[in-house]
């Protein structure tokens, strides 16, 4: 295990330095010895597309859906690559699935937030916290191997409004919509930042945007949170 890590390791600072070839190979021989390493894979996956790999790229994503089928940024990837091969029909499918897993683990994480306890007992409010600085440095990570991801953001934004760290989730999602402006979702949860930082018509402004593009889109479940919170800051 240790190796594994080691070898990980030295893939990411090979990468930040800018040899993405051999960040390929050493990422190569670490699946050579855990085939089911899921950073590794996603990781590679990525790097393959960078270095213009695209079928292996595929290969690789494919490869990490089937070991972790919830692995959200698995299609998010399989629908960028497969837009740049021209495979539109295959991109959409891709992307109807990242969405879809990305609002199953929003509910499951306001289900368990209903089901928990007022005060928690102070071990389990540790880690609660270990928890969600796990997932900030795991989607930084994900954001620093590709800029332009705009789950990555998302995700991020996410957890920081889960900290309570309420001007890092607004800026995380302010990216994403940056990167994709027509991601619903983010329209969604950037106005409940700035709601809970006390700019309401800034957020009113954002369920406004937000409405219109998950009206073009089809998104009703974030088109119906964000009429609902309209009008409660129109009625308030």
């Amino acid at each position: 295990m240790k190796e594994v890590q080691h070898l990980y390791q030295k893939a990411l600072s090979l990468f930040r330095s800018g040899n993405l070839n051999q960040a390929v190979s050493q990422l190569e021989e670490l699946l050579a010895i855990d085939p089911e390493f899921l950073d590794a894979l996603e990781t590679l996956g990525v790097l393959y597309a960078k270095v213009e790999r695209l079928d292996e790229a595929i290969e690789m994503m494919k490869r990490l859906a089937k070991l972790s089928p919830n692995h959200v940024m698995a299609h998010t990837n399989l629908s960028r690559f497969y837009v740049e091969k021209g495979m539109i029909l295959e991109a959409e499918q891709e992307q109807a699935e990242a969405r879809r897993l990305s609002w199953k683990a929003e509910l499951k994480t306001q289900q368990a937030s209903r089901q928990a306890v007022q005060k928690l007992p102070e071990e389990e409010a540790r880690d609660q916290e270990k928890e969600i600085q796990d997932r900030i440095l795991r989607y930084q990570k994900v954001i620093e191997l590709d800029p332009n991801d705009v789950l990555g953001y998302f995700s991020l934004g996410s957890a920081f409004l889960d900290a309570k760290r309420l001007q890092e989730a607004r800026r995380a999602f302010e990216q994403a919509i940056l990167v994709d402006p027509k991601h619903s979702p983010s329209y969604f949860s950037l106005g409940v930042a700035l709601e809970s930082l006390g700019e309401k018509k800034e957020a009113q402004r954002i369920y406004e945007r937000g409405i219109q593009v998950a009206d073009e889109r089809g998104d009703m479940i974030p088109l119906k949170k964000m009429e609902a919170r309209l009008k409660m800051l129109k009625s308030g």
